[in-house]
């Protein structure tokens, strides 16, 4: 999510209901580029209003805290700022990098900055990349679709008059069974800044009514469905298969096991039932060694985890370190070997 989406969500009926807030400026911090050990890297955000409340966060600390005055004055009318710190020299952190800032003016309003969310969700919610524009004299934000043959940029890039960063779409989670994993799995996928879609028959009641923690519903396991609705799956998607049932983790494993465009496939079962599912697979001709190198089975981080909350975590965390490090260095359990049934 966002760090505005996170302003409008937790203060839209604040703003909607008190016409004197209606004047509050709101400056984003954004972290153009860091060297050396610092709390957050290059893309980092907070928004700070006039009146001091925040979102977001650019790792605590003096330089947060000398990032947060300086944007006050920024929404209050200031200009745009670009700053840098060494976190030991100049603020007597412990971390030993430096961390260069952007402070922008991000909108003069909470209507404007409604606005400016509506322009940011679109970005995300498109199929590809996008590069917002926000302009330091506190303009409107401008999203510019990348050309053909344009690359798209690492890193956000000021130059004292626009803010230009790279939007990509929002990583979508499709939680396979709306069970007690899933249930338990789906807000952690929102707080990680998902898009969780809940897919299930809804024979149990799970999708009655329709679950709090999902952005959209789909009354159905079969990938076909999903399609229907979402278009073909990609690199955004990461499917979680956490149904009740095996039969029904079978078949869904059996659509998606070959697709590998996915950025993240992971069934929840212990080995045997996986070491089961691939004998049954590879008597289909399912299956490469590939594909399942690609699988996260059982699912999650392995750390003794029992509960539906604690799987939640440890599924959770696999997503954190796929999206941070890469499916290469996300951790895995033990490869499990065919077993007769």
């Amino acid at each position: 999510m966002h760090v505005l989406e996170q302003l409008v969500a937790a203060d839209l009926a604040t703003a909607r209901a008190d016409a004197a807030g209606a004047g509050v400026g709101v400056a984003l911090v954004t972290v153009l580029d860091t060297s050396g050990s610092t709390p957050r890297h290059a893309g980092a955000r907070m928004a700070v209003a006039a009146d001091g409340r925040r979102w977001g966060t650019i790792g605590g600390g003096r330089i947060e805290h000398e990032a947060e005055q300086a944007a006050r004055l920024v929404a209050a009318g200031a200009p745009a700022q670009r700053i840098r710190h060494h976190l030991v020299r100049d603020l007597a952190m412990c971390c030993g990098g430096a961390m260069e800032l952007v402070i922008a003016p991000l909108a003069p309003s909470w209507s404007a900055v409604q606005a400016a969310v509506a322009v940011i969700g679109a970005a995300a919610d498109a199929d590809g990349p996008a590069v917002l524009e926000t302009p330091a004299d506190g303009g409107p934000l401008r999203v510019r679709r990348l050309g053909v043959d344009e690359r798209a940029p690492r890193s956000a890039r000021f130059d004292g008059e626009v803010l230009r960063e790279l939007v990509e779409p929002r990583p979508r989670a499709l939680v396979f069974g709306a069970g007690h994993v899933g249930s338990a799995l789906g807000p952690l996928c929102q707080a990680l800044g998902f898009q969780v879609v809940a897919c299930d028959d809804g024979d149990t009641g799970a999708l009655e009514p329709a679950p709090a923690w999902a952005d959209l519903v789909i009354e159905s396991f079969a990938v076909a469905d999903v399609e229907r609705v979402l278009g073909r799956l990609g690199r955004r998607d990461h499917a979680l298969i956490v149904t009740r049932d095996h039969a029904v983790d079978q078949r869904i494993l059996e659509e998606l096991l070959g697709r590998a465009e996915l950025g993240y496939l992971g069934m929840i079962g212990s080995r045997g039932k996986l070491g089961r599912f691939r004998k049954r697979l590879a008597a289909k001709g399912i299956g490469a060694e590939a594909d399942w190198a690609r699988l996260r089975a059982p699912v999650g981080l392995d750390v003794g985890a029992e509960s539906p909350a604690e799987i939640a975590v440890a599924i959770a965390a696999q997503l954190i370190a796929v999206r941070r490090r890469g499916q290469a260095s996300a951790g895995a359990w033990a490869a499990a070997p065919a077993v007769e049934v």
